[in-house]
């Protein structure tokens, strides 16, 4: 059996309110989400039946699936221990994706054994340009203080950090002068970061957003070229992932238990859905049943031998 890659959005409810952000956490999404038993049951199908070994956990903010800041998601960390083994080939990757500001040393805790990776989102070292973005702090700390404080606290328990950063129209010309200053912020804590990973800020079919955030591909590529001329340190694994990139590769599971795809010549509005993926039998049985190409599915989602 293929062993696949994937994301799991497991809820639309958020922390923040990111102004680039298109997730929408209305009383229909937050209703639409799967309750914990679906989930867990969710996650038994990925693994057995579809054939995942590596899921990244996303949302809106993993830490509140569920509407129960932190309490749900250890219970879904408390699951996948069960799939964690030495076996390469059994074994399941969790990563997960967090904005951090909900995160302490009870969740940490938690994760101790269970996640391999986790990637928090800066975007930004100044506090002004942060809050444009939508992102801020708490308990009177600047959201990057925050943010520091807690790789800091996952860094002591042996947990490996990567940063993302999304790049649109408010940061693409001041985020390379930043990147030193992040570092060094980083670096004071005693966090090692050895992946950073720079979005594209990626078109939601809105004017209005559109035009506050959207760079073309030719800004992006300057953005790209400055960033590799800064003195970030060579140990350092950048990734720069294009509009192109993300089209290509999208296959999103929802958290209503459906993925969300596309198709040659679709926009994120005409983006389709999958049936819940429970009712598939197999990758095999997805890809026949929806269109999509798994030549491509597998250039981005297939694990590595």
């Amino acid at each position: 059996m293929n062993r696949y890659k994937g994301y799991y959005m497991i809820t639309s409810r958020c922390n923040l309110d990111c102004d680039y952000c298109v997730l929408e956490d209305s009383p229909d999404q937050i209703a639409s989400e799967l309750d914990l038993y679906s989930k867990l049951n969710l996650i038994d199908h990925l693994y057995h039946s579809l054939g995942f070994r590596r899921i990244t956990f996303s949302g809106g903010e993993v830490l509140i699936a569920g509407g129960k800041p932190r309490q749900q998601f250890i219970q879904i960390l408390n699951h996948l221990k069960t799939y964690k083994t030495k076996d390469s080939e059994d074994n399941l990757e969790v990563r997960m994706y967090t904005n951090a500001l909900l995160l302490n040393d009870e969740v940490a805790d938690a994760m101790i054994g269970v996640v391999d990776l986790v990637a928090i989102n800066i975007d930004s070292s100044d506090g002004a340009q942060l809050e444009n973005f939508g992102r801020k702090g708490r308990l009177g700390a600047t959201y990057l203080e925050r943010v520091v404080k807690v790789m800091h606290m996952l860094a002591r328990r042996g947990i490996p950090l990567k940063i993302h950063s999304v790049v649109g129209k408010l940061n693409h010309k001041s985020l390379p002068e930043q990147i030193h200053s992040i570092w060094k912020s980083v670096e004071k804590s005693g966090v090692e970061v050895k992946k950073w990973k720079f979005y594209q800020y990626m078109s939601y079919d809105d004017p209005e957003r559109d035009h506050r955030h959207d760079i073309s591909s030719e800004e992006f590529e300057n953005f790209i070229s400055k960033v590799e001329n800064t003195n970030i340190p060579e140990k350092v694994n950048c990734h720069f992932k294009s509009n192109q990139e993300m089209d290509d590769s999208l296959f999103n599971i929802l958290h209503y238990g459906n993925a969300q795809y596309r198709l040659e010549g679709d926009t994120w509005t005409t983006t389709r859905r999958t049936l819940d993926l429970r009712e598939y039998t197999s990758m095999g049985d997805l890809f026949e049943k929806t269109g999509i190409d798994q030549d491509i599915f597998n250039r981005h989602h297939l694990l590595e031998p």
